[in-house]
Protein backbone atom coordinates (compact mmCIF):
# COMPACT_ATOMS: atom_id res chain seq x y z
CA UNK A 1 0.00 0.00 0.00
CA UNK A 2 2.73 2.49 0.92
CA UNK A 3 4.47 1.85 -2.85
CA UNK A 4 1.36 2.44 -4.00
CA UNK A 5 0.48 5.85 -2.44
CA UNK A 6 4.25 6.52 -3.07
CA UNK A 7 3.53 5.77 -6.74
CA UNK A 8 0.38 8.04 -6.97
CA UNK A 9 2.41 11.07 -5.11
CA UNK A 10 5.00 10.79 -7.68
CA UNK A 11 2.40 10.65 -10.68
CA UNK A 12 0.24 13.44 -9.24
CA UNK A 13 3.07 15.80 -8.63
CA UNK A 14 4.77 14.88 -12.24
CA UNK A 15 0.81 16.23 -13.37
CA UNK A 16 1.32 19.08 -11.25
CA UNK A 17 4.84 20.14 -12.95
CA UNK A 18 2.92 20.83 -16.34
CA UNK A 19 -0.12 22.65 -15.18
CA UNK A 20 -0.52 26.25 -16.24
CA UNK A 21 -3.41 28.37 -15.61
CA UNK A 22 -5.53 30.41 -18.11
CA UNK A 23 -7.44 33.48 -17.54
CA UNK A 24 -11.49 33.41 -19.21
CA UNK A 25 -13.29 36.44 -18.18
CA UNK A 26 -12.19 36.51 -14.80
CA UNK A 27 -12.18 33.30 -13.83
CA UNK A 28 -8.94 31.35 -13.52
CA UNK A 29 -8.34 27.35 -14.96
CA UNK A 30 -5.60 25.62 -14.05
CA UNK A 31 -4.82 22.80 -16.86
CA UNK A 32 -3.32 19.24 -15.82
CA UNK A 33 -2.24 16.63 -18.20
CA UNK A 34 -3.96 13.73 -17.51
CA UNK A 35 -3.14 11.07 -20.16
CA UNK A 36 -0.31 11.63 -22.73
CA UNK A 37 0.86 9.53 -25.75
CA UNK A 38 -2.65 8.56 -27.17
CA UNK A 39 -3.05 8.75 -31.06
CA UNK A 40 -5.99 11.12 -31.82
CA UNK A 41 -8.41 10.35 -29.02
CA UNK A 42 -11.64 11.11 -30.86
CA UNK A 43 -14.56 10.43 -28.13
CA UNK A 44 -14.01 10.63 -24.76
CA UNK A 45 -16.68 9.76 -22.36
CA UNK A 46 -17.26 10.39 -18.43
CA UNK A 47 -18.44 7.34 -16.72
CA UNK A 48 -20.11 5.64 -14.40
CA UNK A 49 -17.45 4.14 -12.51
CA UNK A 50 -15.51 7.72 -12.68
CA UNK A 51 -12.95 7.14 -16.21
CA UNK A 52 -12.82 8.51 -18.55
CA UNK A 53 -13.58 6.17 -21.80
CA UNK A 54 -11.86 6.57 -24.64
CA UNK A 55 -11.76 5.55 -28.27
CA UNK A 56 -8.25 6.48 -30.08
CA UNK A 57 -8.81 6.65 -34.27
CA UNK A 58 -6.13 3.82 -34.71
CA UNK A 59 -8.67 1.26 -33.19
CA UNK A 60 -8.20 1.30 -29.45
CA UNK A 61 -10.90 1.28 -26.24
CA UNK A 62 -9.25 2.35 -22.96
CA UNK A 63 -10.86 3.39 -19.60
CA UNK A 64 -8.27 6.27 -18.39
CA UNK A 65 -8.64 6.80 -14.02
CA UNK A 66 -8.84 11.36 -14.33
CA UNK A 67 -6.76 11.06 -10.74
CA UNK A 68 -3.40 8.78 -12.01
CA UNK A 69 -3.95 8.85 -15.90
CA UNK A 70 -3.67 5.18 -15.30
CA UNK A 71 -4.74 3.43 -18.76
CA UNK A 72 -6.65 0.09 -19.47
CA UNK A 73 -6.97 -1.26 -22.19
CA UNK A 74 -10.23 -2.59 -22.84
CA UNK A 75 -10.56 -3.51 -26.82
CA UNK A 76 -7.82 -2.87 -29.60
CA UNK A 77 -9.49 -3.67 -33.04
CA UNK A 78 -6.53 -2.10 -34.91
CA UNK A 79 -6.62 -4.78 -36.80
CA UNK A 80 -9.92 -4.94 -37.98
CA UNK A 81 -10.60 -0.72 -38.73
CA UNK A 82 -9.67 0.99 -41.45
CA UNK A 83 -7.41 4.19 -40.16
CA UNK A 84 -6.79 6.50 -43.07
CA UNK A 85 -6.74 10.74 -43.02
CA UNK A 86 -10.73 10.94 -40.77
CA UNK A 87 -11.41 7.50 -40.69
CA UNK A 88 -11.04 4.60 -38.34
CA UNK A 89 -12.62 4.20 -34.95
CA UNK A 90 -14.75 6.95 -34.26
CA UNK A 91 -18.33 7.40 -32.48
CA UNK A 92 -18.59 5.40 -28.94
CA UNK A 93 -21.51 5.50 -26.74
CA UNK A 94 -22.70 3.60 -23.07
CA UNK A 95 -25.82 2.27 -22.31
CA UNK A 96 -27.86 4.60 -20.14
CA UNK A 97 -28.52 2.09 -17.75
CA UNK A 98 -25.25 0.51 -17.57
CA UNK A 99 -25.25 -0.89 -14.52
CA UNK A 100 -27.64 -3.47 -15.40
CA UNK A 101 -26.59 -3.52 -19.50
CA UNK A 102 -23.69 -3.18 -19.86
CA UNK A 103 -23.07 -2.19 -22.86
CA UNK A 104 -21.09 -0.15 -25.19
CA UNK A 105 -21.59 0.91 -28.75
CA UNK A 106 -19.21 1.61 -31.32
CA UNK A 107 -18.57 3.00 -34.72
CA UNK A 108 -15.73 2.16 -37.30
CA UNK A 109 -14.62 2.02 -40.39
CA UNK A 110 -13.15 -1.17 -41.75
CA UNK A 111 -12.38 -2.65 -45.27
CA UNK A 112 -14.55 -4.92 -47.44
CA UNK A 113 -13.25 -6.70 -50.21
CA UNK A 114 -9.84 -4.92 -50.11
CA UNK A 115 -10.40 -1.84 -51.18
CA UNK A 116 -14.42 -0.86 -50.42
CA UNK A 117 -14.09 1.47 -47.13
CA UNK A 118 -17.46 0.89 -45.25
CA UNK A 119 -19.04 1.68 -41.74
CA UNK A 120 -20.42 -0.04 -39.04
CA UNK A 121 -21.56 0.15 -35.44
CA UNK A 122 -21.38 -2.53 -32.99
CA UNK A 123 -22.52 -3.39 -29.56
CA UNK A 124 -20.03 -5.09 -26.85
CA UNK A 125 -20.52 -6.18 -23.39
CA UNK A 126 -18.54 -4.95 -20.42
CA UNK A 127 -17.12 -7.79 -18.04
CA UNK A 128 -15.34 -5.23 -15.84
CA UNK A 129 -12.15 -5.56 -17.33
CA UNK A 130 -12.98 -6.08 -21.33
CA UNK A 131 -15.59 -5.59 -24.07
CA UNK A 132 -16.28 -8.81 -25.73
CA UNK A 133 -19.44 -10.29 -27.51
CA UNK A 134 -19.89 -8.13 -30.40
CA UNK A 135 -23.20 -7.63 -31.98
CA UNK A 136 -22.82 -5.81 -35.21
CA UNK A 137 -26.71 -3.33 -35.36
CA UNK A 138 -26.21 -1.65 -38.66
CA UNK A 139 -22.98 -2.07 -41.12
CA UNK A 140 -22.35 -1.90 -44.99
CA UNK A 141 -22.86 2.30 -44.86
CA UNK A 142 -20.68 3.46 -47.24
CA UNK A 143 -17.40 4.94 -46.01
CA UNK A 144 -14.34 7.26 -47.02
CA UNK A 145 -11.15 8.34 -45.99
CA UNK A 146 -13.14 11.55 -44.51
CA UNK A 147 -16.54 12.45 -44.40
CA UNK A 148 -17.81 9.66 -41.90
CA UNK A 149 -19.58 10.96 -39.41
CA UNK A 150 -19.82 9.59 -36.43
CA UNK A 151 -21.48 10.65 -33.01
CA UNK A 152 -23.57 8.58 -30.98
CA UNK A 153 -26.44 9.98 -28.42
CA UNK A 154 -28.85 8.22 -26.11
CA UNK A 155 -31.96 9.85 -26.21
CA UNK A 156 -34.21 9.81 -22.68
CA UNK A 157 -36.02 7.01 -24.17
CA UNK A 158 -33.16 5.00 -24.72
CA UNK A 159 -33.57 5.20 -28.68
CA UNK A 160 -29.42 5.71 -29.84
CA UNK A 161 -28.65 8.71 -32.55
CA UNK A 162 -25.85 8.45 -34.85
CA UNK A 163 -24.51 10.78 -37.25
CA UNK A 164 -23.57 9.68 -40.57
CA UNK A 165 -21.11 11.46 -42.75
CA UNK A 166 -21.71 11.68 -46.96
CA UNK A 167 -18.62 9.91 -47.89
CA UNK A 168 -17.51 12.28 -50.69
CA UNK A 169 -20.46 11.32 -52.04
CA UNK A 170 -22.91 14.49 -52.64
CA UNK A 171 -26.18 12.64 -54.18
CA UNK A 172 -25.95 10.77 -50.89
CA UNK A 173 -27.62 13.45 -48.00
CA UNK A 174 -31.23 14.03 -49.85
CA UNK A 175 -31.70 10.47 -51.05
CA UNK A 176 -33.47 8.91 -47.97
CA UNK A 177 -32.50 5.65 -49.15
CA UNK A 178 -29.01 5.81 -48.60
CA UNK A 179 -27.50 6.04 -44.95
CA UNK A 180 -25.24 8.61 -45.32
CA UNK A 181 -25.50 12.18 -44.92
CA UNK A 182 -28.13 11.74 -42.11
CA UNK A 183 -28.97 11.62 -38.44
CA UNK A 184 -30.22 7.83 -37.68
CA UNK A 185 -32.27 7.00 -34.96
CA UNK A 186 -32.33 3.19 -33.87
CA UNK A 187 -33.60 1.20 -30.60
CA UNK A 188 -30.74 0.06 -28.20
CA UNK A 189 -30.76 -3.50 -29.53
CA UNK A 190 -30.36 -1.99 -32.81
CA UNK A 191 -34.23 -1.99 -34.11
CA UNK A 192 -36.05 0.95 -35.60
CA UNK A 193 -38.13 2.78 -33.94
CA UNK A 194 -41.93 2.84 -34.38
CA UNK A 195 -42.37 6.64 -34.25
CA UNK A 196 -38.92 7.05 -36.37
CA UNK A 197 -40.68 9.14 -39.53
CA UNK A 198 -40.70 6.37 -41.96
CA UNK A 199 -41.10 3.26 -39.07
CA UNK A 200 -38.97 1.16 -41.88
CA UNK A 201 -36.50 3.42 -42.03
CA UNK A 202 -33.47 4.27 -39.14
CA UNK A 203 -33.48 8.31 -40.47
CA UNK A 204 -34.39 10.83 -38.67
CA UNK A 205 -32.77 13.72 -40.26
CA UNK A 206 -31.23 14.21 -43.77
CA UNK A 207 -29.26 17.02 -45.42
CA UNK A 208 -26.35 16.45 -43.26
CA UNK A 209 -22.68 17.20 -44.93
CA UNK A 210 -20.57 15.72 -41.77
CA UNK A 211 -22.23 15.93 -38.49
CA UNK A 212 -19.37 15.84 -35.58
CA UNK A 213 -21.06 16.76 -32.41
CA UNK A 214 -24.15 15.58 -30.62
CA UNK A 215 -26.29 16.73 -27.37
CA UNK A 216 -29.35 16.95 -26.03
CA UNK A 217 -29.54 19.71 -23.74
CA UNK A 218 -31.81 20.79 -20.50
CA UNK A 219 -33.81 23.30 -22.64
CA UNK A 220 -34.98 20.24 -24.81
CA UNK A 221 -33.39 20.89 -27.97
CA UNK A 222 -31.11 18.36 -29.53
CA UNK A 223 -27.78 20.74 -30.42
CA UNK A 224 -25.62 19.40 -33.67
CA UNK A 225 -22.64 20.58 -34.89
CA UNK A 226 -21.77 19.97 -38.57
CA UNK A 227 -18.05 20.53 -40.98
CA UNK A 228 -19.17 22.90 -43.77
CA UNK A 229 -17.09 22.47 -47.59
CA UNK A 230 -14.69 25.63 -47.94
CA UNK A 231 -17.39 27.95 -46.21
CA UNK A 232 -20.39 27.90 -43.74
CA UNK A 233 -19.59 25.31 -40.82
CA UNK A 234 -22.96 25.18 -39.38
CA UNK A 235 -24.61 24.62 -35.57
CA UNK A 236 -28.12 23.48 -35.81
CA UNK A 237 -30.86 22.56 -33.85
CA UNK A 238 -32.17 18.38 -35.23
CA UNK A 239 -35.72 18.32 -35.43
CA UNK A 240 -37.08 14.98 -36.77
CA UNK A 241 -38.25 14.21 -40.23
CA UNK A 242 -36.45 17.43 -41.34
CA UNK A 243 -34.02 17.99 -44.18
CA UNK A 244 -30.61 20.36 -43.47
CA UNK A 245 -29.99 21.07 -47.35
CA UNK A 246 -26.55 19.88 -47.98
CA UNK A 247 -25.33 19.54 -50.83
CA UNK A 248 -27.64 22.38 -52.62
CA UNK A 249 -27.83 24.57 -49.17
CA UNK A 250 -24.97 25.79 -47.30
CA UNK A 251 -24.96 27.86 -44.03
CA UNK A 252 -28.60 29.93 -44.55
CA UNK A 253 -30.77 30.20 -46.94
CA UNK A 254 -29.82 33.58 -48.13
CA UNK A 255 -29.56 33.15 -52.21
CA UNK A 256 -31.81 32.94 -54.64
CA UNK A 257 -32.01 29.03 -55.64
CA UNK A 258 -31.39 27.83 -51.90
CA UNK A 259 -34.52 30.19 -50.70
CA UNK A 260 -36.78 28.31 -53.29
CA UNK A 261 -34.85 24.83 -52.34
CA UNK A 262 -35.56 25.48 -48.75
CA UNK A 263 -38.86 26.28 -49.36
CA UNK A 264 -39.96 23.60 -51.42
CA UNK A 265 -38.06 21.12 -49.07
CA UNK A 266 -38.69 22.32 -45.59
CA UNK A 267 -35.14 22.79 -45.00
CA UNK A 268 -33.81 23.64 -40.98
CA UNK A 269 -31.73 26.72 -41.10
CA UNK A 270 -28.35 26.96 -38.70
CA UNK A 271 -28.96 28.94 -35.15
CA UNK A 272 -24.77 29.79 -36.68
CA UNK A 273 -23.15 29.69 -39.70
CA UNK A 274 -18.82 30.03 -39.89
CA UNK A 275 -17.46 31.43 -43.00
CA UNK A 276 -13.96 30.72 -43.34
CA UNK A 277 -14.67 27.38 -41.58
CA UNK A 278 -13.61 26.66 -38.08
CA UNK A 279 -13.87 23.02 -38.20
CA UNK A 280 -16.47 22.16 -35.21
CA UNK A 281 -16.09 19.28 -33.66
CA UNK A 282 -18.20 17.62 -30.41
CA UNK A 283 -20.33 19.59 -28.57
CA UNK A 284 -21.81 19.34 -24.78
CA UNK A 285 -23.86 21.42 -22.25
CA UNK A 286 -22.22 22.47 -19.06
CA UNK A 287 -24.51 23.27 -16.14
CA UNK A 288 -22.43 23.49 -13.18
CA UNK A 289 -21.60 26.68 -10.87
CA UNK A 290 -17.93 25.68 -10.71
CA UNK A 291 -16.60 27.96 -14.26
CA UNK A 292 -19.54 30.58 -14.22
CA UNK A 293 -18.53 31.58 -17.92
CA UNK A 294 -19.39 28.23 -19.11
CA UNK A 295 -22.45 27.64 -16.83
CA UNK A 296 -25.48 26.66 -18.61
CA UNK A 297 -23.85 27.18 -21.66
CA UNK A 298 -23.15 24.84 -24.71
CA UNK A 299 -19.19 23.97 -25.29
CA UNK A 300 -17.84 23.20 -28.59
CA UNK A 301 -14.69 21.97 -29.01
CA UNK A 302 -12.84 23.24 -32.47
CA UNK A 303 -10.69 21.45 -34.69
CA UNK A 304 -8.86 23.99 -37.41
CA UNK A 305 -9.09 27.57 -35.01
CA UNK A 306 -8.04 25.45 -32.13
CA UNK A 307 -10.02 26.81 -29.58
CA UNK A 308 -13.37 26.51 -27.25
CA UNK A 309 -16.60 28.15 -27.60
CA UNK A 310 -19.22 28.68 -25.20
CA UNK A 311 -23.04 29.48 -26.82
CA UNK A 312 -25.39 31.29 -24.87
CA UNK A 313 -29.12 31.53 -25.94
CA UNK A 314 -32.65 33.17 -25.71
CA UNK A 315 -35.17 31.69 -23.05
CA UNK A 316 -36.30 29.18 -25.76
CA UNK A 317 -33.11 27.76 -26.82
CA UNK A 318 -33.58 28.45 -30.42
CA UNK A 319 -31.41 31.72 -31.08
CA UNK A 320 -27.70 32.25 -30.17
CA UNK A 321 -27.24 35.21 -27.99
CA UNK A 322 -23.65 35.06 -27.12
CA UNK A 323 -20.21 33.06 -28.59
CA UNK A 324 -17.63 33.49 -26.52
CA UNK A 325 -14.04 32.14 -27.80
CA UNK A 326 -11.64 30.72 -25.27
CA UNK A 327 -8.21 28.39 -25.13
CA UNK A 328 -7.09 30.01 -28.75
CA UNK A 329 -3.99 28.40 -29.76
CA UNK A 330 -3.42 26.96 -26.07
CA UNK A 331 -3.57 22.66 -27.05
CA UNK A 332 -3.95 22.97 -30.62
CA UNK A 333 -6.85 21.14 -32.05
CA UNK A 334 -9.24 20.33 -30.00
CA UNK A 335 -11.28 17.40 -30.70
CA UNK A 336 -13.87 16.13 -28.09
CA UNK A 337 -15.17 17.19 -24.61
CA UNK A 338 -16.33 15.39 -21.57
CA UNK A 339 -17.55 16.86 -18.05
CA UNK A 340 -16.79 15.59 -14.55
CA UNK A 341 -19.84 15.76 -11.46
CA UNK A 342 -17.65 17.95 -10.15
CA UNK A 343 -17.72 20.95 -12.93
CA UNK A 344 -14.23 19.87 -14.30
CA UNK A 345 -13.42 19.87 -17.98
CA UNK A 346 -11.39 17.46 -20.04
CA UNK A 347 -10.37 17.90 -23.54
CA UNK A 348 -9.22 15.47 -26.42
CA UNK A 349 -6.08 17.14 -28.27
CA UNK A 350 -5.66 16.35 -31.56
CA UNK A 351 -2.42 17.87 -32.45
CA UNK A 352 -1.68 20.77 -34.95
CA UNK A 353 -2.65 19.97 -38.49
CA UNK A 354 -5.37 17.70 -40.17
CA UNK A 355 -2.98 14.90 -40.76
CA UNK A 356 -1.68 12.80 -38.43
CA UNK A 357 1.73 13.73 -38.36
CA UNK A 358 2.60 13.26 -34.99
CA UNK A 359 0.96 9.96 -33.79
CA UNK A 360 0.95 8.88 -30.39
CA UNK A 361 1.26 12.39 -28.95
CA UNK A 362 -2.37 13.86 -28.37
CA UNK A 363 -2.91 14.18 -25.19
CA UNK A 364 -6.40 14.34 -22.68
CA UNK A 365 -6.00 17.61 -20.33
CA UNK A 366 -8.49 18.49 -17.41
CA UNK A 367 -9.34 22.06 -16.78
CA UNK A 368 -10.46 23.35 -13.58
CA UNK A 369 -11.25 26.18 -11.15
CA UNK A 370 -9.00 25.55 -8.36
CA UNK A 371 -11.04 28.92 -6.46
CA UNK A 372 -14.10 27.03 -6.30
CA UNK A 373 -15.36 25.35 -3.19
CA UNK A 374 -18.62 23.58 -3.53
CA UNK A 375 -21.28 25.02 -1.07
CA UNK A 376 -22.54 23.03 2.08
CA UNK A 377 -25.48 21.98 1.11
CA UNK A 378 -24.14 19.51 -1.16
CA UNK A 379 -22.97 17.10 2.07
CA UNK A 380 -26.52 17.69 3.69
CA UNK A 381 -28.29 16.74 0.51
CA UNK A 382 -26.38 13.26 0.27
CA UNK A 383 -26.64 13.04 4.03
CA UNK A 384 -30.40 12.71 3.45
CA UNK A 385 -30.38 10.85 0.38
CA UNK A 386 -29.12 8.00 2.19
CA UNK A 387 -32.38 8.14 4.67
CA UNK A 388 -34.92 7.80 1.56
CA UNK A 389 -35.69 4.66 -0.22
CA UNK A 390 -36.89 3.95 -3.86
CA UNK A 391 -37.44 0.88 -5.18
CA UNK A 392 -37.52 -1.28 -7.13
CA UNK A 393 -34.93 0.19 -9.64
CA UNK A 394 -35.39 -0.69 -12.62
CA UNK A 395 -39.43 -0.84 -12.29
CA UNK A 396 -41.50 -2.47 -15.18
CA UNK A 397 -44.34 -0.30 -16.82
CA UNK A 398 -47.53 0.00 -14.52
CA UNK A 399 -45.58 -1.37 -11.29
CA UNK A 400 -45.72 -0.07 -7.86
CA UNK A 401 -42.56 2.11 -7.05
CA UNK A 402 -42.21 1.54 -3.19
CA UNK A 403 -41.30 4.83 -1.26
CA UNK A 404 -39.90 5.07 2.36
CA UNK A 405 -39.34 7.76 4.40
CA UNK A 406 -37.55 8.17 7.58
CA UNK A 407 -39.11 8.07 11.29
CA UNK A 408 -42.37 8.82 9.47
CA UNK A 409 -41.78 11.94 7.83
CA UNK A 410 -43.83 13.30 5.12
CA UNK A 411 -43.21 14.71 1.94
CA UNK A 412 -43.86 15.24 -1.92
CA UNK A 413 -42.25 13.01 -4.64
CA UNK A 414 -41.90 14.01 -8.27
CA UNK A 415 -41.01 12.57 -11.02
CA UNK A 416 -39.27 14.45 -14.08
CA UNK A 417 -37.86 13.14 -17.32
CA UNK A 418 -34.91 13.87 -18.12
CA UNK A 419 -35.61 17.52 -20.16
CA UNK A 420 -36.79 18.62 -16.73
CA UNK A 421 -40.60 18.05 -17.06
CA UNK A 422 -42.69 17.47 -14.13
CA UNK A 423 -44.66 14.19 -14.79
CA UNK A 424 -45.62 12.89 -11.56
CA UNK A 425 -46.16 15.06 -8.11
CA UNK A 426 -47.85 13.18 -5.37
CA UNK A 427 -47.77 13.56 -1.23
CA UNK A 428 -46.08 10.68 0.44
CA UNK A 429 -46.17 9.58 4.27
CA UNK A 430 -44.11 7.00 5.40
CA UNK A 431 -43.92 3.88 3.25
CA UNK A 432 -45.91 4.54 0.50
CA UNK A 433 -46.89 3.15 -2.86
CA UNK A 434 -47.30 5.09 -6.16
CA UNK A 435 -48.00 3.16 -9.85
CA UNK A 436 -45.72 4.20 -12.32
CA UNK A 437 -47.05 4.27 -15.63
CA UNK A 438 -44.81 5.84 -18.10
CA UNK A 439 -43.21 4.87 -21.38
CA UNK A 440 -39.76 2.91 -20.96
CA UNK A 441 -36.72 5.59 -20.16
CA UNK A 442 -34.81 6.99 -17.66
CA UNK A 443 -36.42 9.84 -15.53
CA UNK A 444 -35.19 11.68 -12.45
CA UNK A 445 -37.29 11.64 -9.05
CA UNK A 446 -36.76 14.21 -6.34
CA UNK A 447 -38.58 14.23 -2.56
CA UNK A 448 -38.85 17.35 -0.47
CA UNK A 449 -39.24 16.15 3.30
CA UNK A 450 -41.16 17.93 5.82
CA UNK A 451 -38.18 18.94 7.04
CA UNK A 452 -37.04 20.79 3.72
CA UNK A 453 -34.32 18.79 2.51
CA UNK A 454 -34.45 17.12 -0.47
CA UNK A 455 -33.38 13.81 -1.88
CA UNK A 456 -32.82 12.76 -5.79
CA UNK A 457 -31.85 10.13 -8.21
CA UNK A 458 -32.60 8.27 -11.03
CA UNK A 459 -35.16 5.86 -12.05
CA UNK A 460 -35.14 3.47 -15.03
CA UNK A 461 -38.43 1.65 -16.21
CA UNK A 462 -38.56 -0.84 -18.23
Amino acid sequence: MKIYLLLFSLLFSASLLNAQTYTLDSTVLTSREVKTGLDIPWEIIWGPDNNIWVTERYGRVSRIDPSTGLQTILLDLSATVYQQAESGLLGMALHPDFSNQPYVYLVYTYLSGGSTILERMVRYNYTGTALNNPITLIDNIPGNTTHDGSRLLFLPDTTLLMTTGDAQNQAAPQNINIMNGKVLRFTASGGIPADNPNPSSPVWTWGHRNAQGLWLAPNGHLYCSEHGPTTDDELHIIKKGRNYGWPTVTGYCDSPPELTFCNDSNVVEPLAAWTPTIAPSDIIWYDHPAIPEFENRLLMTVLKDKKLIAFGFNAAGDTVTQQSHYLSNQFGRLRDICVSPDGKIYIATSGNSWSNTNPFTHKIIELYNAAYVAPPTTIHNLKEELLVKVWPNPIQQGQNLQIELPNGMNGQFRLFDLLGQELISNAVVGNSALVVDLAAGVYVWQIETNSGKRSSGKLLIK
